[in-house]
């Protein structure tokens, strides 16, 4: 979708280089318009390989969305015949490392080129979920983590003329939700006023208002079907 507003490239990351050259052939654009960067979002070497690769081949950055997540859904203690089961120390760790560390990571990397030309965007995906739901504390608390740091760079960006948002989607019809159990999924489904599954390039759409909207900051947009 931004490529199709004009803008002149495009960087892709994700950990995986199959998902990525297929992610970039589909788009049906030369080369020269979308960058595929193999990165972990984890891990802070390949963060800042990838944004650097992307600015020596773009030679700018003006926008940034931040879009890498997992969920592992689970409660925290939960009764069964199988006795009291934890949630896995791992899955915590994973979900926050890829849904708050990444997002912190790539903004290390990326703000300062923003700074130094005084002028960006920084959108960070937060959910509907970040206010709390049962079984999905981990993924909950990441995405709440988002929107608070999401609000606290508008603050500290502001004098360099950089913003900050976040977007909140509801459901919407992506592998991820393919994960959430149907039963799950029609409940949350039959909250929502739309009554369906928000789709892909709603997001998208939402991205591209958030980067041309210059007075939209330090708030988070709810993209959601009017969820309740």
């Amino acid at each position: 979708m931004l490529l199709d507003a004009g803008a002149p490239k495009v960087g892709l990351l994700d950990s995986s280089e199959q998902r990525l050259q297929a992610a970039c052939q589909s788009l049906g654009y030369p080369e020269d318009r979308c960058l595929p960067l193999n990165a972990d979002v984890r891990d802070a070497r390949q963060v800042k390989g990838a944004v650097d690769q992307f600015v020596e081949w773009s030679g700018s950055l003006n926008a940034v969305v931040h879009a890498a997540a997992v969920l592992l859904d689970g409660a925290i203690a939960s009764v069964s015949f199988q006795g009291i089961r934890q949630y896995p120390i791992e899955h915590w760790e994973a979900t926050l490392d890829t849904n708050l560390k990444g997002a912190f990571l790539v903004n290390r990397e990326t703000l300062p080129r923003m700074m130094s030309k005084k002028g960006g965007v920084v959108i960070h995906i937060s959910s509907v979920s970040r206010v709390g739901r049962a079984g999905q504390a981990a993924y909950s608390a990441s995405k709440g983590g988002i929107v608070s740091l999401a609000t606290s760079l508008a603050q500290e960006l502001a004098p360099y003329g950089i913003r900050s948002v976040a977007i909140a989607p509801g459901l919407v019809d992506t592998p991820m939700a393919a994960q959430i159990p149907e039963v799950h999924r029609k409940d949350m489904l039959s909250r929502v006023a739309a009554g369906r599954m928000g789709r892909a390039e709603e997001i998208a759409h939402a991205a591209r208002f958030c980067i041309e909207n210059d007075f939209f900051n330090g708030r988070v947009l709810e993209v959601d079907g009017g969820a309740f």
